[in-house]
């Protein structure tokens, strides 16, 4: 019998096995562990710390077996005792690990995200409370069995005695045991609530950053439970806000390049009141206006719409931009300068599907004379003062960018009548809805002008900038709106 066994033999036996699982832990880790993915280490420490424990106690049977001829079945509470505590020290040793990978991951700069498998925590504790539970009932079994074995074998008139001693020694065997495992159990929980601990410390630290908008440091995803899919997920978020700081940092730049871009200060032009204005629908947009400085004293207004919205947009109106500064050098007329503008951007961008409209307007204050090309644009609106008509500049004209092979035709005007009022604009401007989905319309912007006739051009421009507002109210414009004002005296 086991209990039979000295205490010095019991005590070598224990010392020998463990230290022949020690001899092997080193190589095994080595191999098994740490070459493994760190994702993977800290479960297959365990593994490898149970398995080691578990031969220990294999060891110890077979040692007691073969050198003192304790039965399998008393040799058998050896193997119990090094499973229930082997369990307990493994899942330590393997917190530890976990410890420091979670260590390694906050030194790390690099964003991750979980890999592998999704361990739940709740898994987690609902084994080690499981294992606890049997290795627990085991322990109690064993001990009452054993001693029940020892009352079974005594003579019935000691039997009275017997039973008062071994409910004594049971209960005494039975707190120790609970007392040690308890030991254990608090000490995983403290060796996991650390963990626990140096995730959330870690991860609260980072988020309050993130608040204030710090996006440099990443949390480490040390775990494939809960904490490492929060933490992967955070990252993911930490990510996708530099995307947006990037793009948005981008955008104001390209918000600033445009705003240059766009005229700072009305032309001098003798008899000739301009103003103009853009509002974009989004950051930056398609729509454009210009003026152009023409051989003879002559003034060019150029007021161009590009299809679509945001940075494609801008991008296009920026070469339809240049392509027009560029003609402007061999300026013959405004028939030629558009057809010019047209080639190029055919061109250049034919194959991505885009276009822009184009109404262009040469101003002659010496011989008082208008010339126009309105490729597929809005006619611009000639306002007489004297009868309070409304004339359309209007034209046939196509798209630029579309036709390389595309011929336009010029329209001219001799003459105008003091006080007459040009406006040219988008199709943004007649085509905005309120929230009733009723458009602006062309009506309104014929009462605006009429209303500030006697006023400057640019007062007319904010005054119509203003009525937009209060027709839309909250409702933001769906599409970029041009307006350039041009009192003629």
């Amino acid at each position: 019998m086991l209990e039979a066994m000295p205490s010095v033999e019991l005590g070598a036996t224990i010392v020998v096995s463990l230290f022949i699982s020690l001899a092997l832990r080193r190589p095994v880790l080595e191999r098994y562990v740490e070459a493994a993915p760190l994702q993977d280490q800290t479960l297959r420490q365990f593994i490898v710390e149970y398995v080691l424990f578990t031969l220990a106690g294999l060891i110890a049977i077979i040692a007691n077996k073969t050198f003192y001829h304790i039965d399998y079945a008393s040799g058998s509470m050896f193997l119990i005792g090094f499973l229930a505590f082997g369990f307990f020290i493994a899942l330590d040793l393997s917190l530890e690990r976990s410890r420091r990978r979670i260590e390694q991951r906050i030194a790390s700069p690099l964003p991750a995200i979980i890999e592998g498998t999704l361990r739940p925590m709740t898994r987690t504790f609902f084994m080690v409370a499981l294992m606890t539970f049997v290795y627990v009932m085991l322990v109690i079994i064993l001990i009452i069995s054993r001693d029940l074995a020892w009352i079974e074998s005594m003579d019935n008139g000691q039997m009275a005695t017997l039973i008062s001693i071994t409910t004594q020694t049971i209960f005494k065997e039975i707190s120790f045991i609970m007392v040690l495992l308890l030991v254990m159990v608090v000490n995983i929980l403290l060796s996991y609530s650390r963990n626990l601990k140096l995730l959330f410390d870690t991860e609260t630290s980072i988020l309050k950053a993130v608040t204030d908008g710090d996006l440099s440091r990443f949390v480490p995803v040390a775990t494939n439970d809960e904490f490492g899919a929060i933490a992967g997920y955070t990252n993911r978020m930490i990510l996708s806000l530099r995307d947006r700081i990037r793009i948005l940092t981008t955008l104001r730049l390209a918000t600033e390049v445009q705003k240059n871009m766009l005229p700072q200060s009305p032309p001098i032009c003798p008899g000739v009141d301009i103003a103009g204005a853009i509002i974009y629908c989004q950051e930056v947009g398609g729509d454009c206006f210009d003026y152009l400085t023409l051989p003879d004293g002559r003034l060019g207004i150029a007021v161009t719409d590009s299809a679509g919205h945001g940075v494609g947009a801008a991008l296009y109106m920026t070469t339809a931009r240049a392509c027009m500064r560029f003609a402007t050098e061999s300026y013959q007329g405004p028939a030629l300068l558009v057809d010019t503008v047209n080639r190029h951007l055919t061109r250049d961008t034919r194959d991505t599907g885009r276009f822009t409209t184009l109404f262009f307007l040469e101003i002659d204050p010496v011989r008082h004379t208008l010339k126009w090309v309105r490729a597929g644009h809005e006619p611009a609106l000639l306002f007489d003062p004297e009868t309070a008509d409304f004339s359309p500049l209007k034209g046939e004209g196509m798209a630029l960018g579309v036709d390389k092979n595309m011929r336009s035709k010029a329209y001219d005007i001799t003459g105008w009548k003091p006080g007459a009022i040009l406006l040219i604009f988008s199709d943004g401007l007649k085509e905005s809805r309120n929230k009733n989905g009723e458009m602006y319309g062309t009506d309104r912007m014929q009462q605006v002008i009429q209303a500030n006739r006697e006023k400057s051009a640019q007062t007319i421009t904010q005054q119509l900038i203003n009525d937009i507002e209060r027709f839309s109210k909250v409702e933001p414009v769906e599409d970029d709106v041009t307006i350039v004002i041009i009192k003629l005296r």
